[in-house]
């Protein structure tokens, strides 16, 4: 994929599906810019993980993995899957969070966030999106 769909691409899922800064109220003056994107969907998560590595130019060993499954999934099934849909190792994972049985059981991979927590990426990204926005 060219790399300026890929920022467009890219710039737009985190626009529609990602996490924007927010005020932390726990301290006066505390923002946080939170680089996140959740979803079921791998080419989704992949095509993320392509535009913040290789045009946002975040390193990948900056990048945390998330899962939400459902109780009666196997967590490390489940685990292993998504460390080789998204290329991070399962020793960047945090916690996997454990649902109750859904209304679909077994038939989920369940939800991946890629996080990372940085200002002047975010504000790359941010940039990214403003342009696009722009053009239209």
């Amino acid at each position: 994929m060219d790399k300026d769909i890929l920022r467009v691409v890219g710039a737009v899922l985190w626009w529609a599906e990602g996490s924007k800064s927010i005020r932390d109220k726990r301290w006066k003056n505390a923002v946080s810019y939170p680089i996140e994107i959740t979803n079921t969907n791998t080419d989704i998560i992949k095509i993320f993980l392509r535009y913040i590595v290789e045009v946002v130019g975040i390193p990948k060993d900056r990048l945390k993995v998330q899962l939400q499954i459902h109780e009666n999934d196997d967590k490390i099934e489940l685990e292993q899957y998504w460390s080789q849909v998204t290329g991070i190792g399962k020793d960047m994972f945090n916690k996997t969070i454990i649902r109750p049985i859904g209304n679909k059981p077994g038939k989920s991979k369940g939800t991946c966030k890629i996080r990372c927590y940085d200002k002047e990426f975010y504000g790359k990204i941010y940039q990214d999106l403003q342009n696009v926005i722009s053009s239209l």
